[in-house]
């Protein structure tokens, strides 16, 4: 066999492939061999139908059966021979036809990795403060104190205000056509939260029990619900009860009620190491993205269209299932789209880029650093590590290991910065100043 390879461009190649006539001779006259021990034809025995006979009544499908093997052997041939770091399916124009006594010619086309002469990995990085203003303590007591509210019937005859718990019935009608479908009864809504649409909200403050609204929207022509664009939406509703959120006085009784906290000092205390842990958290999970997006920015590879459409549909997928879950339409636009897809090739080109690191700094996972990782899981998960192997069987244990070797590389890469610590903002400031 011989091969050829040719660069179209940076990430597609084409090996053109010529079978010599006898190799394609052999494999005709191998699978006609078969095709007589299995073949069964009207006046002879079995295994005793003549070869010419074979020939006419299945010459087409023994030629396109040897034409597909060949094929197949040849390009995987060809891969090796010229090592050739493909990374997408074959891609032809068309499936070659046999001609007899003469030699299999073909060619075919691959997205390959590109070629990165200079790999750029020195990066100037840009750390996020792991502060935690006195302001962010005070809203999370005002969330737990939300928490651990209580929901009780307003007395006398005090119209509703933000805060409030109301209890209502409503129908809908857009442009005057009545959507029973999207009635509701004995919904409960609650007032400034931010969850209800906002003319609903303006609109229901200040009504009282047993009072009828009548709630007018009018929607803009680019409105994401494609049912509603443009058109009036009228909400009648019957708000058939009242009631009022009581939140709980800022003491030591309350630290006490809301977990294990002596007092209200003691529950701020823990309350701003958990948020500094989890701000710590957050810093060093930005550092790590910022240190890949520089390493695509500083090496503007080309990529391969099939890795990032693959990336793209990932990404996708991932959407729909968060919006899904949010009980969401999905909608992004053209802009969204097109900026997804920004996303995904950056994806796909720094992955590629940590491939090349990975091999010039020969970085790699050895089997014990597997080990330890799952035993990590199992302390974690309290598991037994029996049970975490089991779990981490196959596929995964191949996702565990591409984990870990990300790790080893992003490290090698912020071991090599030049890291800067941004200076807090005025909030940030203020609150370590208190703390000294």
């Amino acid at each position: 066999m011989q091969s050829q390879v040719s660069e179209i461009d940076p990430v597609t190649v084409e090996i053109q492939v010529e079978v010599p006539w006898d190799r394609v001779q052999k494999n005709l006259d191998e699978t006609f061999t078969k095709l007589q021990r299995t073949a069964r034809i009207k006046g002879f025995r079995p295994g005793k139908a003549p070869r010419n006979v074979l020939q006419r009544l299945f010459s087409k499908d023994v030629q396109a059966e040897v034409v597909s093997n060949l094929v197949e052997e040849s390009v995987v041939q060809a891969v090796q021979q010229h090592s050739i770091p493909v990374v997408s399916q074959a891609m032809m124009d068309a499936r070659p036809e046999l001609t007899l006594g003469q030699p299999l010619t073909f060619k075919v086309k691959f997205e390959v990795r590109p070629k990165v002469e200079n790999l750029e990995t020195t990066l100037e990085l840009t750390r996020t403060p792991a502060t935690v203003s006195d302001a962010e303590i005070e809203q999370e007591i005002e969330r737990l104190r939300q928490q651990h509210a209580i929901v009780r019937p307003i007395e006398g005859e005090r119209a509703a205000q933000k805060g409030d718990v109301l209890i209502i019935d409503y129908a809908v009608t857009i442009d005057g056509e009545p959507k029973p479908d999207m009635k509701g009864e004995n919904r409960t809504v609650n007032l400034g939260e931010g969850r209800l649409l906002d003319e609903i909200d303006a609109g229901l403050v200040g009504a009282k029990v047993g009072e009828k609204k009548t709630i007018e929207i009018a929607r803009g022509d680019d409105d994401a619900n494609k049912e509603l664009a443009g058109k009036k939406v009228v909400f009648e509703v019957d708000v058939k009860e009242l009631r009022e959120r009581v939140l709980p006085d800022v003491d030591d009784e309350f630290a006490k009620d809301v977990g294990e906290y002596e007092t209200l000092a003691d529950l701020r205390t823990k309350l701003r190491a958990r948020l500094e842990e989890s701000a710590k958290a957050r810093s060093e999970s930005q550092l790590r993205e910022q240190a890949v997006e520089k390493l695509a920015e500083k090496n503007p590879i080309p990529v391969p269209p099939s890795l990032v459409d693959q990336q793209l549909r990932a990404m996708l997928q991932e959407y729909m299932q968060i919006m899904q879950m949010l009980g969401q339409q999905p909608d992004f636009g053209k802009d969204g789209f097109d900026e997804m897809r920004k996303r995904a090739e950056t994806k796909v080109r720094a992955a590629l880029l940590l491939g090349e690191l990975s091999r010039k700094a020969e970085i790699s996972v050895a089997a014990d650093e597997i080990e330890a990782k799952m035993r990590e899981l199992a302390e974690k998960t309290g598991k037994h590590i029996a049970k975490v192997k089991a779990d981490y069987a196959g596929e995964k244990r191949e996702q565990l290991e591409t984990q870990i070797l990300e790790d080893k590389l992003i490290k090698h890469l912020l071991d090599r910065a030049t890291i800067t610590d941004a200076a807090p903002t005025s909030s940030e400031s203020a609150a370590s100043a208190a703390a000294t």
